[in-house]
């Protein structure tokens, strides 16, 4: 199961804002990524368990989507808030706290600002973090949409003098022609099985009125010897 398919298997089951209502924390526009989500090998292991999003300091940080403010005070020196979404939580730092701890935010409300100071990146940064449980996430899967493209059907030829049929399909002639040919090819299967067990049965059946007339060894046919004394 992927990332992507895990998230929304969650937000279905536990509640959590579906995909269109997550948004980046900071801007329009995109911010830039600093550096990735790096998850580690084990839980207590070396990685980095979130995102860092370059920024400015004074900048306003948004809610990544809507939720209930769970944690909005210092911790080890820097602000942070943590907003819970359902089953997922967003974690945001440092930033200077503007909500309260039981609050109500939507997707887009502004929870504060950004700390001046560069106490976790070697420029401004944002650092966003995404949890499930005890269970670090990427966030980026949550504002970057995974696009996935299908095959393109090639158009059947039009005979000359037919006209287009605006608004169908392209795979429905194509559709069509192949249900077609797979229906005249178990037509001429079974016409040639049928052909070739009469071949067979009359064959056979030839063999054994020819095995007949012909009495085995040391066996006189009475009734051709009838015949054969009784011509003049």
């Amino acid at each position: 199961m992927t990332l992507l398919t895990l998230l929304l298997t969650c937000m279905i089951t536990a509640g959590a804002p579906g995909l269109d209502a997550w948004r980046w924390p900071l801007g329009p526009p995109a911010p830039h990524v600093v550096r990735a989500f790096t998850p580690p090998a084990t839980p207590w292991g070396a990685g980095h368990r979130g995102v860092d999003l370059a920024g400015r300091p004074g900048q306003a940080v948004h809610a990544a989507a809507p939720g209930r403010v769970s944690y909005a005070d210092r911790l080890a020196g820097r602000g942070v808030v943590a907003i819970d979404h359902g089953v997922l939580r967003t974690t945001y730092l440092p930033v200077v706290p503007s909500v309260r701890v039981g609050s109500r935010v939507a997707s887009g409300t502004r929870i504060g600002v950004l700390e001046n100071g560069l106490l976790h990146c070697r420029v401004p940064c944002l650092h966003w973090g995404l949890r499930r449980g005890a269970q670090y996430l990427d966030p980026i899967n949550l504002v970057r949409r995974q696009v996935r493209l299908l095959p393109r059907w090639p158009r059947p030829a039009l005979s000359h003098g037919a006209a287009p049929s605006h608004g169908a399909a392209p795979e429905e002639p194509a559709t069509r022609f192949a249900l077609r040919d797979a229906t005249t090819a178990t037509g001429g299967a079974l016409t040639g099985m049928a052909l070739t067990l009469s071949v067979a049965f009359a064959w056979r059946r030839f063999r054994f009125r020819r095995h007949r007339r012909r009495p085995p060894p040391g066996v006189i046919d009475l009734a051709q010897e009838r015949r054969l004394r009784r011509t003049p």
